[in-house]
């Protein structure tokens, strides 16, 4: 009987602090369809999925204002290709363009390298009208690294590079070099082929960006608390959609149900929730929102950054947890006594997310993943099927409890 009452009581809160999952899944469903792009920087992806997030707060019942800001970033708006001998490979499947890279257009003749010979004591000339093929297998060590990356830079200034990998991992960035580093998937790679085929053309834009800031009046206006996670993404290179549904709508989402629910329970303390953008380019809108804050910072009790919240089928990851640990111990105790999660793994600091700026002005800031079973990362298999919300509302009401001990 006592063991049947602890678990109605944990069904009880659970059933309490759960807002709306369905509503949650049809945000990240939204966010991560073609209709956003990504979320990126080809058809304003971007810019849709701000007025998507904007409406959505309205309907809560919220007034959001938006912060913008601008800055470089090479896009992919026309298709590239790569045809190895007769075949042609997928973009996105087969392979990615680096976001570095700038256009060419032209037939080259294949000269492949390995760990092998790029440590040999000569490295084989290129040929004029060739193409590096380099496996990667086995060049890991910080040395080996090193040699190709002073190898790929030299050979960049004559034409393209073609790196093979055994996972295409895509991000953003500014066009740096003349020619494109390609990135292709070692087991799409035909053997025995001499000559292959490149034409990729991207565009450099200056891209304006918004970062979108609610507030929710707490019963005390002496501290404030503060919730963030990124909504940008990667967009699309050519035809491949980067959806991004597990990072970051997710987190997106998440953080449009926590404001679901202190709309409707006021918290103590003033309560910012804040969607940056920027950050899969190099968290360039939460660096700005420090630079230029909209409130003070000073006042932050604490910030909880929120990314990656489809699975806590293994339990959670707190970046800065080690920074906190009086803080983390609370946490721990309620996970304990409530049995949420099955585990909290505590990391030290790290610039990976948006905490990283707030953390760096010395405002208590910590950021929480999830961790589960969902592999697809920066790829276009990071779709909304992929994630199976396990322990959501766990990790829901851990978040909720947490916020009582501050």
């Amino acid at each position: 009987m006592r063991n049947l009452l602890g678990f109605l009581s944990i069904a009880f809160v659970v059933q309490a602090y759960g807002q709306n999952l369905d509503q949650v899944k049809s945000d990240v469903d939204r966010l991560a369809s073609p209709q956003f792009a990504g979320r990126g920087y080809v058809e304003n992806g971007l810019g849709k999925a701000s007025v998507f997030l904007q409406k959505r707060l309205t309907e809560i019942g919220l007034e959001s204002t938006t912060q913008s800001y601008g800055f470089a970033v090479n896009t992919f708006p026309k298709a590239s290709t790569l045809k190895v001998g007769k075949q042609k490979l997928k973009e996105g499947v087969d392979f990615i363009i680096d976001p570095r890279s700038g256009t060419f257009s032209g037939k080259l003749t294949i000269v492949r390298l390995d760990s092998a010979s790029l440590l040999a004591s000569e490295i084989p000339d290129l040929p004029e009208g060739s193409i590096p093929v380099i496996d990667t297998e086995g060049i890991d060590t910080p040395d080996e690294v090193t040699v190709q990356y002073d190898f790929v830079q030299s050979a960049l200034k004559r034409g393209p590079v073609i790196l093979l990998k055994n996972k295409l991992t895509w991000s953003v960035g500014e066009q740096l070099y003349a020619n494109p580093i390609i990135e292709v998937l070692t087991s799409s790679f035909p053997e025995g082929e001499e000559k292959l085929t490149v034409k990729t053309k991207p565009t450099q834009v200056d891209f304006t960006a918004q970062n979108i800031i609610t507030k929710i009046q707490g019963k005390s206006s002496d501290s404030l608390l503060v919730f963030t996670a990124h909504y940008d993404h990667l967009g699309m290179m050519g035809d491949a959609l980067f959806a991004g549904a597990s990072d970051n709508a997710t987190g997106t989402a998440t953080l449009l149900d926590l404001a679901t629910y202190y709309a409707d329970h006021q918290p103590e303390y003033d309560t910012y929730f804040i969607f940056f953008s920027g950050e899969e380019a190099g968290l360039i809108g939460s660096r700005y929102f420090v630079e230029y804050p909209t409130f003070d910072l000073n006042k932050v009790k604490f910030l909880i950054n929120l990314d990656l919240m489809g699975s806590a089928e293994k339990g959670i990851t707190i970046v800065n947890g080690r920074l906190h640990q009086e803080r983390m111990a609370a946490m721990a105790a309620i996970n304990t006594e409530r049995d949420l999660v099955p585990k909290i793994k505590l990391r030290g600091k790290a610039a990976n997310s948006d905490h990283y700026w707030f953390s760096e002005k010395g405002v208590p800031a910590i950021f929480i993943y999830t961790v589960g079973n969902i592999t697809a990362y920066h790829d276009i298999y990071d779709l909304p099927n992929v994630v199976d919300w396990s322990n959501y509302q766990e990790v829901f009401t851990l978040l909720v409890e947490f916020v009582k001990t501050l």
